[in-house]
């Protein structure tokens, strides 16, 4: 027997939509779908999948992203307008003491700085200035687009990154990156908690964050505020679902989800097209759903305590 060797089987939005409207008899061998029918059930498709990220679905869009402080923030923005947080940051230190004015520095290594990405420098004024990387790094030396603003001692911390990450439906764990590098966890606190305490502007190492997601950029708030820049947070969290900005997209699914999502579009545009849904095709549609939601979930153990 020989099997393919592949492993890239996937559907597009217009095939997934194929798919609802051939399970609903609306289309099919000689009927082809209309562009009317394929922009109303991809906006059908879009809302669906925007209603199930409410229930908590998509491991699979968990991400680690690394946020950098500001001396004493009390809040931050985190999204694509926001301030400097990442799906894909990184830390080196300053390998020559530079001067105030100068528009160059040479760090440990740039083998993650690339040309254009956002560059934080730690001042021994115990700040960050931010800027931009101006042209590709040589040799360790990076140029900057805004020269520096104050001094910068050897081992100074340097961040950058290339893009800042999308809004955080969720924040599922947070630690602290100390400046010897070590991870301290942090407690995640709700709104209430956070409102409670008294000094919200008193600074020291950062122990409590509460994170509220908002709308285009989320917001996390630090408690105490942090007066050492040489730390920043790593956290884990939920980013939303790609859109399809066309029916040519693929899902932003595993592939395990396309069964679930066809039948269920099939539900939800089923009164679009004047047909009737009976029960079985309920069932199986919910079925199908609740099979992958429990396909998509993490392999730990639960450990309950009693006190």
């Amino acid at each position: 027997m020989a099997t393919s060797g592949s492993y890239d089987f996937s559907l597009t939005g217009t095939e997934i939509i194929t798919e609802a409207l051939e399970l609903l008899g609306v289309v099919g061998v000689g009927n082809p779908m209309s562009s009317e029918d394929q922009a109303t059930c991809l906006r059908t498709l879009e809302m669906m999948i925007k209603a199930w990220q409410a229930e908590g679905i998509a491991m699979w869009t968990t991400r680690e992203a690394s946020l950098f402080f500001s001396y004493r923030g009390v809040s931050y923005s985190i999204g694509p307008t926001g301030d400097h947080c990442s799906t894909a940051g990184y830390k080196t230190e300053v390998a020559t003491a530079a001067a105030s004015g100068v528009s160059t520095i040479t760090v440990d290594s740039d083998d993650d700085i690339t040309d254009g990405d956002y560059i934080g420098i730690e001042l021994d004024d115990g700040t960050v200035q931010w800027t931009t990387v101006n042209g590709t790094p040589s040799s360790d030396v990076v140029t900057l687009t805004a020269s520096l603003t104050d001094t910068v001692a050897i081992n100074n911390h340097v961040y950058n990154y290339t893009s800042k990450i999308q809004r955080p439906l969720e924040i599922i764990e947070v630690r602290r990156i100390s400046s010897s590098e070590t991870d301290v966890p942090l407690e995640i606190i709700s709104r209430d908690e956070y409102m409670r305490l008294s000094d919200k502007d008193s600074y020291g190492a950062v122990n409590q964050v509460y994170y509220d997601p908002l709308l285009t950029n989320g917001k996390m708030y630090v408690w105490p505020t942090p007066n050492d820049v040489k730390e920043y947070l790593k956290f884990s969290c939920r980013i939303p679902i790609e859109d399809f900005d066309s029916a040519s997209n693929d899902p932003d699914f595993p592939k395990e989800w396309l069964m679930a999502l066809s039948w269920n579009l099939a539900v939800y545009v089923a009164p679009k097209f004047g047909k009737s849904i009976d029960g079985l095709f309920l069932t199986n549609a919910g079925t199908l759903k609740q099979a992958v939601k429990d396909f998509d979930h993490e392999d730990t153990s639960i450990y309950i305590r009693r006190k």
